[in-house]
């Protein structure tokens, strides 16, 4: 029993994080596929309100385009595990390009959303008001990042393609040995703006996002519970057989 309360109390401990309320306006797709294998679907919900410059260049780049150039058939160039993936880049395609609706770069906003938790999507910068055309979506909560990098917009479906991401294998630098490419981007009808809240974080797409860790890290614990168990049980013995032959 100590041991599944501090289980459970980890648990819980683990997924005390900020609650907040977002106010998503618009919403964008990313169909994915790792070596020409299709995994599935992220929906990104937008700050329009919050972010509106970043959020109208972002919704142009994954419909319209620029120059013919949309986000579709571009990749994702930068995967780090517990951090970030890193894409957009419509430009050059290695993560050294840069270009926007506003023109090359432009500048940076404060949505009043920081980086508490995975799934948020922010601009990619080389630098103070640097923003262009590349993105990074996070995978853990990334504090450090907060006021560098212009939060807007969080992932609200499609949580386990996001981590799929993540566990693809990478060579020295980062980038994905299997291609990580969005095959189609595009925007879903939304009517009428509405609120997302933690609870947190879609609590249950992100359980079963992260089920395999989990599980393994439970197994282990079991396993050592298990252990200890049997060395209690050892001990008993050997301190009954003890008392037996004190009484002799």
């Amino acid at each position: 029993m100590k041991l599944l309360f501090i289980i459970l109390s980890t648990v819980i401990a683990y997924s005390n994080v900020q609650a907040s309320t977002y106010k998503i306006t618009d919403q964008v797709y990313f169909d994915i596929m790792i070596d020409d294998y299709p995994i599935g679907r992220i929906v990104i919900g937008l700050f329009g309100d919050a972010a509106p410059k970043t959020v109208k260049n972002f919704l142009t780049i994954a419909t319209e385009g620029i120059n013919g150039r949309t986000y579709a058939g571009s990749k994702f160039h930068r995967v780090i595990k517990k951090f970030m993936i890193q894409g957009g880049d419509i430009d050059k395609g290695d993560g050294s390009g840069s270009i926007s609706i506003y023109g090359k770069y432009f500048d940076d906003e404060d949505s009043g959303y920081n980086h508490i938790g995975p799934g948020f999507i922010s601009m990619a910068n080389a630098g103070k008001n640097t923003n262009g055309c590349q993105f990074f979506i996070t995978t853990v909560a990334t504090p450090w990042l907060d006021g560098i990098h212009t939060v807007f917009g969080k992932v609200i479906k499609g949580q386990d393609v996001l981590f799929k991401i993540e566990q693809t294998k990478t060579d020295v630098n980062d980038a994905p040995i299997s291609p990580v490419v969005i095959l189609k981007s595009g925007k879903l009808p939304t009517t009428t703006p509405f609120f997302i809240s933690e609870d947190p974080y879609d609590a249950w797409a992100w359980i079963k996002a992260t089920f395999i860790p989990l599980s393994f890290s439970f197994s282990i614990l079991g396993f050592f519970h298990w252990v200890m168990k049997q060395l209690d049980s050892s001990c008993l013995k050997l301190q009954e057989t003890e008392k037996l032959f004190k009484q002799d």
